[in-house]
């Protein structure tokens, strides 16, 4: 049977290897996240709403062409 001194020190020990754990996937979900700016293809946003919270420009069209186009 085990005492409750190593009882305590396995749950530490636990506790510690989840935080590195976290640590490590936090870093790696960080650094491989995209920056502003990136990612953003401005040709496919048909919304000017969209386009206006990803620091596009809104050219409307004509009411009866496409939809508009964000630059």
């Amino acid at each position: 049977m085990q005492s409750a001194i190593v009882q305590m020190i396995l749950i530490v020990v636990a506790i510690a290897a989840a935080a590195i754990v976290a640590i490590i996937v936090y870093a790696q979900l960080s650094d491989n996240a995209p920056k502003e700016g990136d990612n953003v293809d401005l040709d496919r946003i048909t919304s000017k709403t969209l386009c206006e919270a990803v620091s596009g420009t809104w050219a409307p069209s004509s009411p009866s062409g496409p939809p508009g186009s964000c630059t």
